[in-house]
């Protein structure tokens, strides 16, 4: 053991010698030269040959070279061929001889041309390319020039000696798993070190934000959160069904680690932000800080800084590691051959992308015609006719009721009758972008007929834009989803298509009448591509990072007046409430106490029933109307479905929960603070 203790010593005083530096910097941009020049050069031929492809296949002559592909499942490119057998008789022309997917066929067609030693991952884009090169050289050139050679050096052995363990006993995931704890182990190391450099500075708020991350990295609370997280991470992929399609497995694995990075890096900020402060008011430390030049704001901003630039650290790390196997797996396949090219391609358009969605547009009553309806229906009911006071009460619902109902009507098809088919058509309007991007667009529909047996099949028609020539049939299964892909060049010039669905089925002579087909709110859509993933999935990590911002303030300031066990249930039950209060206002809707004229002022029982429930629905309510904003913001479901995360919601998310709400917790934590007499030191202790 002394052996081992002497020898760290002299590799530690070596690292920090400036020959030694500076040898292990040319060694690193020698290493990462020889590996990323030929992956730019391969990068560089791939994005070159996918233009120009791209461009005939959306060019004058798309229709021949589709014909050829067809044919042959071969295209020709400045005298070379690209293609695979398997392309013939793959039908890529619509009814209108245009390319259906352009970019879709581009990807398969090149699939053949990556090279076989580099990560297909790594040959996406050029400038992602390089970005991976550029992030490679700050890393390790940092480590090697602020010290952590020697971690460095650790870590490589260990991920080293780990990868050959798991490869000898035949377990690849299990040498995947150890190399990603130590390179996501040294990650969190080198932005820590980083961040402490930046607030190497004698100013009052960049030295407790300093503090706050000293403390973050020697307390034995932090670095077991921060060491579950790190392990649990490389983990993720094990847990992963390979079985199953590869758009679950993608679907699966983004949600499981961000889900579990968010929920760890919550817990994390409650409990340090809880015990920064209320540790130090019980061990009567902190009036060694507030007797100095520091206002109790900047005493409060300063933790809060802090807690929020180790949640930066946590979410860095864990956003480069999701990302970077993100970008191994979508070049994975669970079927081999062309179904396998398939599925990725079918990854690529519904989920690593950011779409927008448009519901068609329903016809809706006048407020005329809905109170004339209305008046229609209390007529017709002699209880109600005379009853002035019922009908005050019904009135409002009956509106409702009336509107929901000529909704649900136009979203029901009848059956057949007579060989004859019937149909609604739906219109879907501000697709101009999609038509300009030229992205097909995925028509998302789940219908309801009969008895919904999930283990029947039926047939429905679609038309676009009153086109028999665009007629084609499709199968489903009541209750579950279906995407159908639409070509986008469908779309009109004002950004609108409209879709007539037919009701196919024909039902018996005993149930003539029955098996109308129907949709609920929300059940036919269309999907289309507004956005690229990446900056998606960035703005998802800005969201959550906001959010973790509120709670960190939040946990500051109930630590100014409570002990640490009641600080922290205090904020946690606030998190609890706010992420679960979307949920909760949807439950108000349906929990409706009886009005004030049906208690029985008579009966004590009926009365304590009422009041105890109308106080359950008043609490409820007011913590629905101060957090349904904090549980509103869930980017990562957006992320998982392939849906935008619009630049819109993060500024609303940062004005109102970043901004509003976290200086409104940390204004209070200061009105508090400067109640308390926490500078006066009490002699004792």
């Amino acid at each position: 053991m002394k052996l081992l203790f002497s020898l760290h010593h002299k590799l530690h005083s070596w690292q920090q010698k400036k020959w030694s530096r500076i040898l292990f910097s040319i060694l690193l941009f020698a290493i990462i030269s020889a590996l990323l020049i030929p992956t730019l050069l391969a990068s560089y031929k791939i994005h070159g040959l996918r233009s120009e492809l791209y461009s005939v296949l959306t060019g004058p002559d798309q229709r021949i070279v589709a014909e050829e592909i067809e044919e042959t499942g071969f295209v020709e490119l400045s005298g070379v061929s690209y293609g695979d057998v398997r392309l013939v008789g793959f039908r890529i022309l619509d009814e209108n001889d245009i390319v259906i997917d352009p970019s879709g066929v581009t990807s398969i067609i090149l699939q053949k041309e990556f090279p076989q030693k580099v990560p297909l991952w790594l040959l996406q884009d050029p400038m992602f390319t390089w970005g991976i090169g550029a992030i490679s050289m700050f890393f390790l050139g940092f480590a090697i020039w602020t010290g952590l050679l020697l971690p460095l050096l650790y870590t490589a052995t260990i991920a080293t000696i780990g990868w050959l363990i798991f490869s000898w006993a035949e377990a690849p995931l299990g040498a995947t798993a150890i190399i990603g704890m130590c390179i996501l182990a040294f990650s969190y190391s080198v932005i820590i070190t980083l961040l402490k450099l930046l607030f190497r500075s004698p100013r009052q708020v960049p030295a407790l934000a300093r503090g706050v991350l000293l403390e973050a990295t020697r307390t034995r609370l932090s670095i077991a959160f921060v060491t579950l997280l790190l392990i649990f991470l490389p983990l993720v992929p094990l847990m992963l069904d390979p079985e199953s399609p590869l758009r679950h497995r993608v679907q699966t694995f983004l949600s499981r680690s961000l889900g579990t990075t968010f929920t760890i890096a919550a817990f994390l900020t409650v409990f340090l932000g809880c015990a920064t402060i209320a540790f130090e008011i019980r061990d009567r430390q902190i009036w060694q800080i507030l007797t100095k030049p520091v206002s109790k704001m900047g005493y409060l901003f300063g933790k809060w800084l802090g807690v929020v630039s180790l949640n930066f650290a946590i979410l860095t790390v864990a956003g480069i590691s999701v990302f970077f196997y993100l970008q191994y797996l979508r070049t994975e396949s669970v079927a081999t051959g062309l179904q396998g090219d398939l599925d990725r391609l079918a990854v690529e358009e519904e989920i690593l992308t950011a779409r927008a969605e448009a519901l068609p547009v329903f016809e809706t009553l006048t407020n005329e015609q809905i109170s004339a309806r209305v008046d229609e229906l209390i007529d017709a009911d002699p209880d109600l006719r005379d009853e002035k006071e019922i009908q005050l009460r019904l009135r409002k619902k009956l509106r409702n009721d009336v509107q929901e109902q000529f909704l649900a009507q136009q979203r029901s098809i009848p059956p057949k009758r007579g060989g004859q088919a019937f149909s609604q058509t739906y219109r879907f309007t501000g697709l101009s972008h999609a038509k300009k991007l030229g992205s097909p667009l995925a028509f998302k529909y789940r219908f309801h007929i009969g008895q919904s047996d999930e283990h029947e099949t039926y047939s429905a028609g679609l038309i676009y834009n009153e086109d028999p020539a665009t007629s084609h049939i499709v199968t489903y299964i009541p209750t579950m989803t279906h995407v159908t892909m639409i070509p986008a060049n469908l779309i009109n010039d004002n950004g609108e298509i409209s879709i007539s669905v037919y009701n196919l089925y024909d039902p018996p002579p005993e149930n003539r009448g029955r098996g109308a087909m129907s949709f609920d709110k929300g059940g036919v859509e269309i999907r289309y591509r507004v956005g690229d993933f990446e900056s998606n999935f960035f703005r998802t990590m800005l969201v959550l990072w906001i959010k973790l911002a509120f709670l960190a303030a939040l946990a500051l300031a109930a630590s100014t007046f409570l002990s640490f066990p009641v600080a922290c249930m205090i904020t946690l039950t606030v998190f609890a409430t706010g992420t679960i209060a979307p949920y909760l206002s949807s439950s108000l809707q349906a929990y409706v106490p009886p009005p004030t004229e049906a208690v029985d002022w008579g009966n004590i029982a009926h009365i304590i029933q009422w009041g105890f429930e109308n106080f359950i629905r008043w609490i409820a309510s007011a913590m629905v109307y101060l957090l349904e904003g904090f549980g509103a913001q869930r980017p990562t479901d957006d992320l998982v479905d392939g849906m935008l995360v619009s630049w819109g919601s993060v500024f609303k998310g940062f004005v109102t929960i970043g901004i509003a709400w976290t200086f409104l917790a940390l204004g209070i934590g200061t009105l508090i603070l400067r109640k308390r007499q926490l500078a006066i030191y009490s002699g004792s202790g």
